[in-house]
């Protein structure tokens, strides 16, 4: 039987990726895997561990930059200035390339652990992650700016339009100068509350005196893995056609860095599918997350992983788990990959999905009664994809 409130320790401090604190934790799991007898690997990858709070600097600087420009009437220069601003963000945001955020670069570890049958057919990963984070606001709070991203990149292309143009018609003594200023100074404004805004939040979070422990933002998910390897390697249950990996991913809290750079690396034998755990053993009801991704896209998840997920939840539970939505997870790395794949959660009867990134998220909302049954709707879910192979 595993030892949920050993593992909870180790998963219920504050654990930024690429902090000391987050590789001491490393060094726990893997110590906790060598005594146990179970075998496990490092995957190495390059991590940019400020990844958010440098992009939110750059919000800061580049606005305000841009809105001192339009202010000061630099012309051309404005445009110029609110293209950078957008392609420095941009960049690293979506097609992660590390303009603005390879300062502190350190090398980062995913950890897996498999099993397979003689004969594996397909292949079943069960993931999460391994690094906290903590921020000014909580996901709920933070979703007007969030939201409003579209507006954002909006704003910042029409106030370096609207640089150029303010100062052309100035310099031709046109009557529309002053209408075009006024109204660049307005939507100026808006975009610095906007810029500020999400800057201050990303920027801050390390800053606080009281940080999360992450405990249900990923520590149970984590144990919960753990307690499931234990038992595998105690040959509970057997594979007869899948490769089980379970996959502990460093870097989630800093744009999935982890679990992309996993399914980068990889080659992709055989058929898989993955199901990706986040927030665990609330006390509320078990939800998976229809759609996944950023704030600049969302895909829906996989329909059959969904099934998979509310078929090992009734059988073990007796309860329904319901689909919510939507998640920014380790999921997302998969169904870029074109990896079917789906998120697993609980949600908490006072806080529902919210206080994560906060002191709100420490070890008093752990359920520890439900790390072994979450174990056990692993195994059914092991157990209905091994009897299933696919396609």
């Amino acid at each position: 039987m595993t030892d949920f409130s050993e593992l909870m320790d180790v998963f219920s401090i504050p654990r930024p990726a690429g902090s000391k604190a987050e590789r001491q934790v490393l060094a726990s799991v893997t110590a906790w895997l060598e005594q146990k007898g179970i075998p496990y690997r490092l995957q190495p990858f390059r991590l940019y561990p400020y990844f958010f709070i440098l992009t939110g600097l750059w919000l800061i600087f580049s606005r305000s930059l841009l809105a001192l420009a339009f202010s000061l009437r630099w012309g051309e220069p404005t445009f110029t200035i609110a293209i950078l601003s957008l392609a420095g963000g941009l960049l690293d945001v979506a097609f992660n390339l590390p303009i603005i955020t390879w300062p502190g670069a350190v090398n980062g570890s995913n950890l897996i652990i498999e099993f397979k049958p003689e004969a594996p057919q397909q292949e079943l990963i069960l993931s999460a992650h391994y690094d906290s984070k903590t921020e000014l606001l909580d996901h709920h709070q933070r979703s007007f700016f969030v939201k409003n991203l579209p507006l954002g990149i909006l704003l910042t292309v029409l106030v370096g339009v609207l640089g150029s143009l303010d100062r052309s018609l100035m310099d031709q003594g046109s009557a529309w100068a002053p209408v075009v200023y006024i109204l660049g100074l307005l939507l100026s404004l808006v975009l610095l509350f906007l810029a500020w805004g999400v800057g201050l939040n990303l920027s801050l979070g390390r800053l606080r005196k009281h940080p999360s422990q992450g405990a249900v933002d990923n520590g149970t998910a984590c144990a919960i893995l753990l307690g499931l390897a234990e038992r595998m390697h105690q040959g509970e249950p057997t594979l007869k056609t899948t490769h089980l990996t379970l996959a502990l991913f460093d870097g989630e809290e800093v744009n999935m860095q982890g679990s992309r750079a996993y399914v980068r690396q990889r080659e992709w034998c055989l058929p898989a599918r993955a199901v990706n755990l986040e927030i665990m053993a609330q006390d509320g009801d078990y939800v998976y997350w229809e759609q996944d991704g950023t704030s600049l896209r969302l895909v829906p998840t996989s329909a059959e992983v969904n099934q998979l997920i509310a078929q090992a939840v009734l059988e073990v539970t007796g309860s329904i788990a319901h689909p919510v939505g939507p998640v920014n997870s380790d999921g997302y790395s998969f169904l870029q990959a074109g990896i079917p794949a789906s998120t697993l959660g609980t949600y908490s009867t006072i806080w529902q999905d919210r206080g994560f990134h906060l002191p709100s998220d420490n070890l008093e909302r752990v359920v520890m009664r439900r790390l072994p049954e979450a174990v056990a709707i692993l195994e059914n879910i092991i157990s209905q994809v091994d009897q299933h192979s696919l396609k």
